[in-house]
């Protein structure tokens, strides 16, 4: 077809433009396009609708409890601002998603209205693109500290780590800015539609090339980037490791497990990322069959299966690669020490409604639970959180 828009596994609102040739799932005047691929493909449907409220659930509460235990005085610290932040995007822009879900899989009128049209894209990609960019930031304040220590004091701080979250935000915003003028509400059709100037040509269109470019820079070049500089930090701790044996000296536990925690994230990030712009690039190989096709003919027509197997396949892609915006959380339970021993503080402040510098022995167990070796000594605990005031060194 001409003027296709290449599948878009980040795509905001709807793939296809308004004065495009338009797909059989837009002539009946009933169905969307999700409609149209559940019906054919229902594997589509039921991952489309009920996985994605998989990771609702999962990613507000978890990124808000995360976001609660890393703004937290004692984790204050260089990481600690890229962490918070990062726990931050990721529940705005799920906040955000819950509008595209119920717009393009619900068929609720939500992006749909004026203004907010024009908004809302640039608010989902502003989030979209900072997820793997605070990655990128702290993986490379990662790789400073680990194979360049003696800069660490002058680039690894607080005041460095938020002055580069701040200009990773702009960049993000400016890079999606753009999308205001690409998309414009239809007062006629009473849909959100992209611009017909920023979309003739097709796949030389100026909508198409910009797509193209923060696409397979974000969600392609980043990733990379972030996998290269977990190969150096990998290869520098094992030479690090390697001359502690011969010198006898003590492995420092405290660093050696922020670093894990990190590398954790950042290759998640990786493995979740990199499968979602492999299908964005793929699009072009499986493209619409004969949009003048009933279902019917669809069911025994070659291209069109092949797309709709593509879709199907992009979909279930599509959810798995959604999970790095969710999961984090448990990737800080599993590998944070730190971070689940101020979360049991959290829970058992907040919650259970008891400080916990209060609970004692039988009084702290029947409350809310046995806190397992957790100390209960406020002079020790107080020692024990604070440690060094040395960044990395508090998780």
């Amino acid at each position: 077809m001409e003027d296709e828009t290449p599948y878009n596994v980040n795509a905001t609102i709807t793939d296809v433009p308004a004065n495009t040739t338009v797909p059989p799932f837009y002539l009946d005047g009933h169905r969307s396009e999700n409609d149209f691929y559940a019906f054919h493909r229902p594997l589509f449907g039921y991952v489309d609708r009920y996985v994605t409220c998989i990771w609702y659930v999962i990613g507000l509460s978890g990124n808000t409890l995360a976001f609660l235990v890393w703004i937290r005085k004692r984790m204050r610290h260089s990481s600690g601002c890229y962490l918070s932040a990062l726990a931050l995007a990721d529940l705005i822009f799920l906040l955000l998603h819950i509008c595209f879900e119920l717009e393009q899989t619900w068929n609720l009128k939500v992006i749909s209205v004026p203004i907010y049209c024009e908004i809302y894209p640039i608010l989902s990609m502003t989030f979209q693109y900072t997820s793997p960019l605070f990655v990128l930031g702290f993986t490379v304040e990662r790789y400073i500290s680990v194979c360049h220590p003696f800069k660490r004091e002058q680039y690894c701080t607080i005041k460095k780590a938020v002055v580069v979250i701040v200009a990773l935000m702009a960049t993000c915003l400016a890079l999606s800015a753009v999308q205001g003028y690409f998309w414009q509400y239809n007062y006629v059709k009473k849909e959100c539609y992209p611009r017909a100037e920023v979309v003739a040509g097709g796949t030389y269109s100026p909508w198409s090339i910009w797509s193209w470019i923060t696409e397979m820079t974000i969600f392609g070049f980043v990733p990379i980037m972030v996998l290269f500089f977990n190969i150096l930090v990998i290869c520098e701790a094992r030479k690090m490791r390697k001359l502690e044996i011969t010198l006898g000296a003590k492995k420092s536990k405290k660093s050696a497990s922020t670093t894990f925690m990190l590398l954790v994230v950042s290759f998640y990030l990786i493995i979740t990322t990199l499968p979602a712009t492999i299908m964005y690039v793929l699009y072009f190989y499986f493209p619409y069959g004969d949009t003048n096709m009933n279902d019917e003919q669809i069911k025994l027509d070659e291209t069109w299966q092949r797309h709709l197997d593509y879709k199907t396949i992009g979909q279930i892609v599509y959810e798995i690669c959604m999970s790095h915006y969710a999961c984090n959380f448990f990737i800080y339970v599993a590998t944070g020490k730190l971070f689940r021993r101020e979360l049991k503080f959290i829970i058992y402040q907040y919650i259970c409604r008891k400080d916990w510098r209060q609970l004692r022995g039988k009084e702290f167990t029947e409350s809310c639970g046995s806190p397992g070796t957790m100390k209960t000594t406020v002079d020790h605990n107080t020692r024990l959180l604070n440690g060094n005031n040395n960044a990395h060194t508090v998780l």
